[in-house]
């Protein structure tokens, strides 16, 4: 018999971590990780949008590195060490390496940027504000609870810088351009 993904055991109000452990749904660790779910879907349809093999390679890296993070929040602490792979300052390290490469190419824009010259750039705008809240997310949950990875907090903060680049780096790849907010109009 085939296993369906409907466990039916969520209907009070709590979900399973790994290895068993069961929360609240609303409990902060699995809102930080659920936020970072929802910036991940945003970044394949950002990645589904885009034409550019550069951005869909930083893309694809990226959504490989969340699931890093969220097999780590989805871990009770006890359990950690039980995880095969986890985010390590190698992949910090890529996605930096990676954001210079891009702003390298960039003349970036002087002004704030009104989001939406195209699809692409627009996806990569929303993954990059749901990535901002999930960091604020991460960083309360840090607060209440000890996070021995020391490179999710920095990936994250560096990962709202890389997403704008991105952004820009698909408005100007297509010709749009980027348009700015207007002063005092």
């Amino acid at each position: 018999m085939k296993k369906s993904i409907s466990t039916k055991k969520g209907d009070a109000g709590r979900t399973q971590l790994l290895y068993n452990a069961r929360v609240s749904k609303d409990n902060l660790r699995t809102e930080t990780y659920g936020t970072l779910d929802e910036a991940a879907a945003f970044l394949g349809v950002a990645r589904a949008a885009s034409t550019l093999p550069l951005v869909q390679e930083v893309l694809l890296m990226v959504q490989n590195h969340l699931f890093l993070i969220n097999a780590e929040l989805a871990c009770p602490p006890e359990h950690l060490h039980k995880l095969k792979k986890k985010l390590t300052q190698k992949q910090l390290t890529e996605l930096e390496c990676r954001a210079e490469e891009i702003e390298a190419r960039l003349d970036l824009p002087p002004k704030f940027v009104l989001y939406g010259q195209t699809q692409a750039a627009a996806h990569l705008d929303v993954a990059r504000a749901v990535i901002r809240r999930a960091e604020r997310r991460f960083i309360s949950l840090a607060e209440i609870e000890t996070i021995d990875n020391l490179s999710i907090g920095p990936y994250l903060n560096r990962l709202s810088d890389a997403l704008y680049l991105l952004a820009r780096f698909e408005e100007v790849e297509s010709g749009a351009g980027s348009r700015y907010v207007e002063d005092g109009k």
